[in-house]
């Protein structure tokens, strides 16, 4: 199976897991995650994956996001609580 995501035209490369925490936040703009949700929603089989995990394929996500387009930062950390995914403002 392929995972397939560009923004404004640029390929994003994605992971299946990356893949799967940009969709889960994506569908829900401006709703916080928890990393334990995070995990459940992204991750076929959570049992030997910690939260942390998630910590990490956000980092790298962020990174290829920014590639396509540095002017936003698409994922936003709320502290104690989890991720958002923030689409720009019109």
């Amino acid at each position: 199976m392929h995972w397939h995501a560009s923004l404004h035209g640029t390929p994003l490369n994605l992971t299946r897991r990356e893949f799967g925490l940009l969709q889960a936040l994506a569908r829900h703009p401006g709703r916080i995650f928890s990393r334990a949700r995070l995990l459940e929603l992204a991750y076929d089989d959570t049992a030997d994956v910690t939260e942390r995990a998630v910590d990490s394929h956000i980092k790298n996500l962020r990174r290829k996001l920014s590639v396509a387009a540095p002017e936003h930062d698409w994922i936003k950390s709320v502290y104690g609580i989890g991720f958002a995914f923030e689409a720009p403002s019109s």
